[in-house]
């Protein structure tokens, strides 16, 4: 399912020695409309990270969730 997407914020990042790059920070409505879901990158040289994570506790129950703002049911 996509979630409805609520903004997106960029923070750029000195890194580490000359490796420059940006913090991406998009936010969803987490799928009951009761919290938010939050897809974190850090598009830095060398540093590539990203993390998911929900703020509902019912919803990061029955959801898995991933970049773009998609979320799957998890399977019992």
């Amino acid at each position: 399912m996509k979630l409805k997407f609520i903004k997106t914020s960029s923070v750029e990042h000195v890194g580490i020695g000359a490796r420059r790059g940006e913090i991406v920070t998009k936010i969803y409505e987490c799928p009951c409309g009761k919290g938010i879901v939050t897809y974190e990158k850090d598009d830095i040289i060398g540093l590539k990270n990203s993390d998911v994570w929900c703020d509902c506790e019912e919803c990061s129950e029955k959801y898995e969730f991933q970049r773009d703002g998609i979320a799957k049911k998890t399977t019992e």
